[in-house]
């Protein structure tokens, strides 16, 4: 949900450093069969919801902190089940459903104070194996050099038009090739391209550079919709909200560097809308392939 107040609450940003302490789940207990506890500490939100890349990011290492060395992540599918309220501590309960020595799967299940899930995910780890076929046919869109563009907090920091969550500074750099639909009406498109890097050094820990990803994968995916439907995005009344999330990983990202992020909306049926996202390394190497099924709500008066 968007948040009311036009005023920055700027204790809802976090630094590179204070999100990789976000990510430093600790585990409680000993595993029980093939069952472990994990607890994770929520990011600030101006809404009092948690931001759903956070869960994707956290969900991703409580399951990675078990796999093989040998292992990397491969996929991820996620179900946004209910709001995830920022005053308390995240209960992570992670499954084993399989393993094997090319092969591993888990489940990460966050759940309330009384049991219930309010976010689920499934992650699939494996071997890395050089010698078996790769190919990908997507290639980067047409855009400007990173460099060359605003940051996110930059373009739209002063603008009290905008919900504070969407005006500040953020973990990484979060450039927009061409100005979004916040407040104004752009050329009708069902696509948006985005620039990513982290705002510092990150260490030389797989799981936590592909929880980067995940993190990032949840900013911008569905955006394109209000191009799409000739309408802004922050205007009273717009909304988005996640339902599914699922991401395939083909090859290492290293977010110290610029990845360009090419997102389109293929469809919007009743409300629901349907967005893909490719990232792509500084080389153009395609690394991630994003899916995300949310609802869609514009101002009532696009509507009439």
């Amino acid at each position: 949900m968007d948040p009311a107040s036009p005023a920055a609450d700027t204790r809802a940003a976090v630094t590179l450093d204070e999100l990789l302490d976000l990510l430093d789940l600790s585990c409680v207990g000993e595993p029980t069969g093939r069952v472990s506890h994990w607890i994770g500490q929520p990011q600030q939100h101006p809404a009092g919801r948690l931001f759903g890349g956070l869960l994707l990011a956290q969900a991703l290492v409580a399951a990675g902190r078990g796999i093989r060395t040998d292992q990397r992540i491969i996929s991820l599918q996620a179900d946004f089940v209910g709001g995830v309220p920022t005053d308390r501590p995240l209960h992570w309960e992670v499954t084993v459903v399989s393993d094997a020595p090319s092969l591993a799967t888990r489940r990460s299940r966050l759940l309330d104070d009384t049991g219930e899930e309010l976010f689920g995910a499934v992650t699939r780890w494996a071997t890395v194996r050089d010698d078996l076929p790769s190919y990908s046919s997507a290639r980067r869109a047409p855009a400007p050099d990173p460099e060359t563009l605003p940051d996110h907090a930059d373009r739209f920091g002063s603008d009290e038009r905008i919900p504070p969550w969407w005006r500040l500074r953020r973990p990484i750099h979060f450039r927009h090739a061409v100005a979004p639909p916040y407040v104004t009406l752009a050329e009708p498109n069902d696509r948006q391209t985005t620039f990513f890097r982290a705002t510092g050094p990150l260490p030389d820990d797989a799981v936590l550079r592909a929880a980067l990803v995940a993190y990032v994968s949840d900013m911008s995916i569905l955006e394109a919709s209000f191009l799409a439907l000739g309408s802004a995005r922050h205007k009273p009344g717009a909304r988005i909200l996640s339902l599914t999330h699922a991401l395939t990983f083909h090859a290492a990202a290293d977010l110290t560097e610029w990845h360009q992020f090419d997102c389109r909306v293929e469809s919007i049926a009743h409300g629901r809308a349907h967005g893909v996202g490719e990232l792509f390394d500084a080389a153009g190497r395609h690394v991630a392939t994003a899916s995300q099924v949310g609802l869609v709500k514009t101002p009532t008066a696009d509507r009439e």
